[in-house]
């Protein structure tokens, strides 16, 4: 069965090159997931012709804004510009639904669908792998400000996978975390090794490349310094609105 993804948005926290912040569709079997819902992502969902209500599940990596604060905006959506009666999910780390309904209560937004449809929260444990619809999804550990309950996210069906790093630096499990994938999505915000050990450089993937046994490796979350120097980048990069299939 193969998977379907829509980069919606593959910039930084800062919309470097004047790309929208993290959002990835990942669609089987007519069903789709959500990877991160950045600010920008209801703006980006309907300027590349999706239907939000199309979204089954929301998989939240971490709780930095341009990861999260986009779920309000989507609710608000699914409340009073295209309305929906079909159940959604919201996967992210423990305390996921407190920190959307601050969210949404900060922004003065009321998005409680109360009755008009059904919406679940489920919590991430390491390791252990949440069915939604066709999708298997199993977080694991990102090296990453600690206080955003940071995960990785392998998702998969019964023939393909991907590996979405969300964001994280380099640490020596990665690879084997990885593992034999079809697709690893990965975070690349500089171009050299140290400049900040939370994010992924490109030095840091051309020195371990070898030890990756994923299919193939895709950058995504590209910062200033990356897309300023893209020439140089010896892999294949995403773009706003790139389709995939695997």
């Amino acid at each position: 069965m193969s998977i379907e993804i829509l980069f919606v948005g593959t910039g930084d926290a800062f919309g470097s090159g004047g790309r929208r912040n993290s959002a990835i569709l990942v669609r089987s079997a007519g069903r789709t997931l959500l990877l991160d819902c950045g600010p920008t992502t209801a703006a980006g969902l309907k300027t590349l012709g999706v239907d939000p209500r199309e979204i089954d599940a929301i998989a939240i990596s971490h709780f930095h804004g341009d990861h999260v604060a986009g779920v309000p905006f989507l609710l608000l959506d699914y409340l009073y510009q295209n309305p929906r009666s079909e159940p959604l999910e919201i996967l992210g780390p423990a305390g996921t639904r407190e920190r959307v309904e601050r969210l949404a209560a900060d922004f003065e937004y009321g998005v409680d669908p109360d009755g008009a449809f059904p919406l679940r929260y489920r919590s991430f444990e390491i390791g252990r792998t949440l069915e939604v619809g066709d999708f298997l999804v199993t977080p694991t550990s990102a090296h990453h400000a600690p206080q955003t309950r940071p995960h990785m996210l392998r998702v998969e069906t019964d023939r393909r996978a991907l590996f979405y790093s969300g964001d994280t630096g380099w640490h020596e499990e990665l690879p084997d975390k990885v593992g034999d994938v079809d697709l690893f999505v990965c975070e690349c915000v500089y171009m050299q090794a140290g400049a900040y050990p939370l994010h992924m450089a490109t030095e840091e993937l051309v020195r371990t490349r070898s030890r990756f046994r994923c299919r193939d490796l895709r950058l995504t979350h590209l910062g200033r310094e990356v897309l300023d120097d893209l020439d140089r980048v010896p892999f294949d990069t995403a773009d706003d609105g790139l389709r995939i299939t695997l």
